[in-house]
């Protein structure tokens, strides 16, 4: 979820703070020296450092659903805050003040995610599922603005054609309870000041940002959890050369979001290839960073070509 949500906030610091997507990024990673040295443009960068139970808002009554045959008892929802370090990264200092302000200023105005940049996160979690269609349905409540409601996207999640994943993964969003933000007070921001120290940095103006997430604990996880991985291998050659390799995975389906089982995914003109479980997922390891071209092997033969650049956000594969 965590992930859904930052698409969220993303969409919500620039559309909503109307800062130009071409001219300033948006990105949630740690800090360090190498990385802040390696920016090529303006950066708004939140840095996740601390995730703790929101014990104040745990419940402890058992919700009842009740039905025709009897009543189930859930497990009630915990809420979890997550800490950000939001920071300005520019080679201008005003630059850095003027993105700041504009941050502050967008984040205090929702004390929610916006509908609308929940509607965005839901497009782009439907387009990673192969269902271009229902995306486009998400990036129209998107554009909507401030006339997008939660109303409206329930009742479009409602009547959306999509798999049990992308559902509950939208779901998340929308459910109650929703999730909520806030700036952190002046005692809280102190905790900052440790934060740099121990990325060893010297200290930027920056903003303690508190998100809290709902956590289901009748949750039913089915799916294997793939990362992308990287290794850094040194090879012994003279020149020290230092190579990256990449493990990759993700699913493949067919046009109408159903994962297709025994498909052969290999990396073109190479011997690492990996077969498709039940649920169409497949994995991939000593993938080398860059491009790589993949070949999809359906049962009947039938072969399918692709390209992924690597690292990259998805690795999922749709076939006509």
């Amino acid at each position: 979820m965590i992930a859904d949500v930052h698409l969220a906030i993303r969409h919500m610091i620039l559309n909503r703070g109307l800062i130009p997507a071409d001219e300033v990024d948006v990105r949630f990673e740690r800090p360090t020296k190498e990385w802040v040295n390696a920016l090529v443009r303006p950066t708004i960068n939140l840095y996740l450092f601390d995730i703790d139970e929101n014990v104040d808002l745990r419940q402890t009554n058992m919700p009842v659903m009740r039905g025709g045959s009897g009543a189930t008892y859930r497990m009630p929802m915990r809420r979890f805050d997550l800490r950000y370090m939001v920071t300005a990264f520019t080679s201008v200092a005003n630059d850095e003040h003027l993105l700041i302000y504009r941050t502050l200023a967008t984040l205090l105005r929702f004390p929610s995610l916006p509908p609308s940049s929940l509607a965005a996160a839901m497009a782009i979690i439907a387009n990673r599922e192969g269902h271009a269609a229902e995306a486009a349905r998400f990036t129209a409540l998107a554009e909507a603005g401030e006339r997008t409601t939660l109303t409206d996207l329930r009742s479009t999640l409602a009547t959306v054609e999509v798999g049990a994943a992308a559902r509950s993964a939208m779901a998340a969003l929308v459910d109650e309870p929703q999730v909520t933000t806030k700036i952190a007070t002046a005692n809280e921001s102190l905790r900052l000041i440790d934060v740099w120290n121990a990325l060893e940095q010297a200290p930027r103006a920056s903003l303690l940002y508190v998100v809290t997430v709902p956590v289901d604990l009748d949750i039913i996880i089915d799916t294997p959890l793939v990362l992308t991985r990287m290794l850094r291998i040194q090879q012994r050659t003279d020149a020290g050369t230092v190579s990256e390799f990449i493990r990759i995975g993700g699913a493949v389906r067919d046009h109408t979001g159903a994962p297709l089982p025994g498909v052969m995914v290999a990396i073109e003109g190479g011997a690492i290839e990996s077969v498709t479980n039940s649920e169409g997922r497949y994995a991939l390891s000593h993938v080398p960073a860059g491009e790589v071209t993949l070949r999809v092997i359906r049962p009947d033969g039938s072969v399918h070509i692709t390209t992924f650049a690597t690292p990259s956000d998805s690795y999922d594969i749709v076939l006509d």
